[in-house]
């Protein structure tokens, strides 16, 4: 519904208009005006004697009151009258934005993550503008490049011949050269022919448009940009641009939002040093895989002589050796197994849906990953040693990490850089036989 509709629904609407009886209310005016100046002509001749000349002032006084009050009465009242079908119309569209504000902040509550969030601004702007082509561009990770994530193609306007050939979204591709990016705030360009229209409108395949440009913001910056384009001749009415500036600022809010919830359990989850799971999260995540009874392998790993390496190189060097362990460790897992950093230079893997022998195999790679990954010498060399347990010895995820440590002590007594678990038992019984000094890692 455009404003002149709305202008007719609210005055067909309202239940009384004093206004709508202007009219009326001017010949009373007149009637009662011209009554009480034929009185007083009529009392006036009567005293006077002259008693011809009255109609003639009769007439006369009544075209000039009818001139001098009548039609400035009717005037002032027509446009006392059209004010407040301004304001009433006023009043029905902020009433209409109110309700779109309301119904797409609870659509958005509702999106758990960003993917959800575009999708729900892409069926708001196709509700808002059905006729029109309306792109969402959002920068990338790098902040240097314009991606779309939202594009709400609309359908063909009724009766507009013009329409047969689409619209074209936008074509600027980084965030520095949108004049809405750069200015802040909403553009709107009516035509693309006109001097001051945006150059990223012209020489479309569609031809001329007009486009409603506003930013999207995500917690205080502008990263993106809501672009709506259109036929000149079918501009977009207030309340349409106003629930598009809705759009982009509700969805911006949400991301950012999203975002640093995301950030923030990504901090609750993670080892700040690593990036690599924290010792409470893989418990949690291990939980999972008891209730659902999967089968997994446990790897417990140690760096070998960590506390020699800090205390010969520094902390620093220690840390960019726990770093390029834990990617190398990373990079040579599954994507959905579980590696975390257990505490000081000891890291856990928890592979689901393997067993031991297998898991054994996977972290010898890792130990030859490592060999590759020192061979820069930006690093000092160090090597890991570690033990592996499966289910099919407990069914306890602490047993399995005991089982695992105990391996990985004999790993290191064994002479480090290896990775021992149940099936090396004839060559470790004899190793346990020997009494062993303190083991330094």
């Amino acid at each position: 519904m455009n404003d002149t509709e709305l202008s007719v629904h609210a005055h067909e609407t309202k239940r009384f208009d004093p206004m709508s009886g202007s009219w009326p209310v001017v010949v009373f005016d007149v009637i009662a005006v011209l009554v009480v100046t034929a009185s007083c002509f009529a009392i006036s001749v009567r005293w006077a004697g002259e008693r011809s000349v009255w109609p003639f002032y009769f007439v006369v006084g009544g075209v000039v009151l009818f001139a001098a009050v009548a039609l400035p009465l009717r005037w002032f009242l027509l446009a006392q009258r059209a004010g407040a079908e301004a304001r009433e119309v006023m009043l029905v569209n902020e009433g209409h934005r109110r309700e779109f504000d309301a119904r797409l902040s609870r659509a958005l509550d509702m999106a758990e993550d960003e993917h959800a969030a575009l999708a729900v601004a892409g069926r708001a702007l196709a509700e808002l503008a059905p006729h029109q082509r309306v792109d969402v561009m959002l920068a990338d990770s790098s902040q240097a490049h314009l991606a779309p994530a939202v594009c709400s193609a609309g359908t063909t306007a009724p009766g507009d011949g013009l329409s047969a050939v689409p619209l074209v979204g936008c074509a600027v591709t980084t965030p520095k050269a949108c004049p809405a990016v750069r200015n802040g705030h909403a553009l709107r360009f009516a035509d693309s022919d006109a001097l001051d229209a945006c150059p990223h409108l012209r020489d479309r395949s569609h031809g001329a448009c007009g486009a409603v440009c506003v930013p999207v913001s995500i917690m205080g910056s502008t990263v993106g940009v809501l672009h709506a384009v259109h036929r000149p001749a079918d501009p977009p009415n207030q309340r349409t641009i106003a629930g598009l500036e809705v759009v982009a600022q509700q969805l911006g809010g949400r991301i950012g939002l999203l975002s640093a919830m995301a950030q923030s359990q990504m901090q609750a989850n993670t080892d700040p040093l690593t990036g690599l799971l924290n010792r409470r999260s893989l418990e949690n995540e291990v939980r999972v895989l008891l209730r659902k009874a999967s089968s997994f392998a446990v790897v417990l790993a140690d760096l070998d002589h960590f506390k020699k390496l800090n205390d010969t190189y520094g902390h620093d060097t220690g840390d960019r050796a726990l770093r390029l362990f834990a990617r190398t460790l990373k990079r040579s897992m599954r994507e959905h197994d579980l590696v975390a950093r257990y505490g000081g230079e000891e890291f856990v893997v928890v592979m689901p849906d393997i067993d031991a022998p297998t898991a054994v195999n996977a972290f010898d790679r890792v130990r030859l990953e490592l060999e590759v990954a020192l061979s820069d010498g930006r690093t000092p060399a160090f090597t890991v040693s570690a033990g592996v347990a499966d289910t099919t010895e407990s069914l306890g995820f602490d047993e399995l990490v005991g089982l695992a440590d105990a391996w990985l002590l004999r790993a290191k007594r064994a002479g480090r850089n290896q990775v021992l678990w149940a099936g090396h038992g004839n060559n470790v019984t004899a190793l346990a036989e020997i009494a062993a000094p303190p083991i330094v890692a």
